[in-house]
């Protein structure tokens, strides 16, 4: 293994507020020696431009509407966003000069912003967290021979040949990759764990009475493919047949109007409580009071290859899962870790919703096994992937220089 020195440095970009998915990677090189720096997006228009977390230092150079709806106003953004990052990795990379930038996606050519840094030597990462084609199919219902999504294969062709190493979440996504874009030795699939310095498992509850509540959470972005809508049309039923059950919200996302507004609309404000996003070190804590962690999934393009890692983190913190049974979920998990329901089925989500909550025995069960999972598949184990590209990148550039 390559020795890691205080001089090492790495750069993070994401067009995304810091999160869990930054903070992962970016704390187990800070824990390495590294110097690390992210560029990434505030989390509200008055926050400073120049932060620092935990000894990480963020540059948080715009602001974003999570409401953002026009398709114009998004691109307008994004490329904003694009030139601004190409002027501080300027800047950063002459004080700097980087070893190793790595990029999140979407999009792809967000890597062409670490321009200067490569002509510097930097190693490049591009990290496809979201895969772009077959994201905008589903966001604009374009068929696979559109000519837009057609040109999204191009960016990401010419983005991967551009980056050093490329890094996916799932292992259905790096066979696409390599099937049309990437050569296998140049692809690694890095399950999207949390990081289990902050998501680890809390005693579990012991129900004492039958009038104490029953808590289902669901946490994250408020967005149709995510299956947020279809949650809420089956409350009511559920709630029938379990009068102590409540549904907790926390997230942002376009569909939050919508969704308070249903709720409104359906009295069902007693049993359902929406709540804003909370961050993510400290989502654990909030979590602490749920029983049972939703993760409704919808199986449409791009959605159905998706690994939630909603799922992920309710694992790891003790939380008994009922999920879709999608090809991304059903290719990590079987039915003794989840409690699975077929996509889009409100009788049938209602069903496994009703049985899990009636049945203790189950739920330690699900708990138990899940938990097996994350020992083997942990941000313990997966960071290890990520090392081996963080070495072999050093040892390329050391060779080079």
């Amino acid at each position: 293994m390559i020795e890691v020195r205080n001089e090492r440095r790495i750069c993070f970009i994401y067009y995304a507020k810091f999160n869990s998915i930054l903070y992962r990677e970016a704390k187990s090189l800070k824990d390495r020696g590294f110097d690390v720096d992210v560029i990434c997006l505030k989390d509200s228009g008055k926050d400073n431009i120049v932060q620092s977390f935990q000894g990480i230092n963020l540059y948080c150079i715009q602001s974003r509407d999570e409401r953002e709806k026009n398709v114009s106003s998004y691109f307008v953004n994004l490329a904003m966003y694009f030139f601004k990052t190409i002027i501080v990795l300027c800047w950063l990379g002459i004080k700097k000069k980087y070893d190793i930038v790595h990029v999140t996606s979407p999009p792809d050519i967000l890597i062409f912003a670490a321009i200067f840094p490569k002509i510097m030597g930097s190693k490049l990462i591009l990290d496809i967290h979201d895969i772009g084609p077959e994201l905008y199919m589903r966001k604009v219902s374009k068929p696979e021979n559109a000519l837009v999504i057609k040109l999204l294969k191009y960016f990401e062709k010419i983005s991967i040949h551009f980056a050093d190493h490329v890094i996916t979440v799932t292992d259905l996504w790096r066979n696409k990759l390599i099937s049309r874009s990437v050569p296998a030795y140049k692809c690694t699939s890095i399950l999207n764990v949390p990081d289990d310095g902050i998501f680890t498992p809390y005693a579990t509850k012991n129900k004492t009475s039958n009038n104490s509540r029953l808590v289902l959470s669901y946490h994250g972005s408020l967005e149709e493919h995510f299956g947020v809508d279809l949650l809420l049309e089956v409350m009511p039923s559920v709630r029938s047949q379990i009068p102590n059950i409540e549904l907790v919200i926390y997230g942002v996302g376009r569909l939050k109007k919508n969704i308070i507004d249903k709720v409104r609309k359906n009295r069902m404000g007693d049993y359902v409580h929406i709540n804003d996003g909370v961050p993510f070190y400290t989502l654990p804590m909030v979590l602490q009071n749920s029983d049972i962690g939703v993760v409704p999934t919808k199986d449409n393009v791009f959605s159905g290859e998706a690994l939630s890692m909603k799922a992920l983190e309710y694992m790891s913190l003790g939380i008994p899962v009922i999920i879709s049974r999608t090809p991304a979920h059903s290719y990590y998990y079987d039915d003794s870790m989840v409690k699975f329901f077929i996509p889009c089925d409100k009788k049938d989500i209602t069903k496994a919703i009703v049985e899990l909550c009636e049945d203790n025995i189950a739920r330690q069960e699900l708990v138990d096994n899940a938990k097996i999972f994350i020992m083997e598949h942990g941000w313990h184990r997966e960071k290890e992937k990520y090392f081996k590209i963080i070495d072999k990148l050093l040892a390329m550039r050391c060779m080079e220089s």
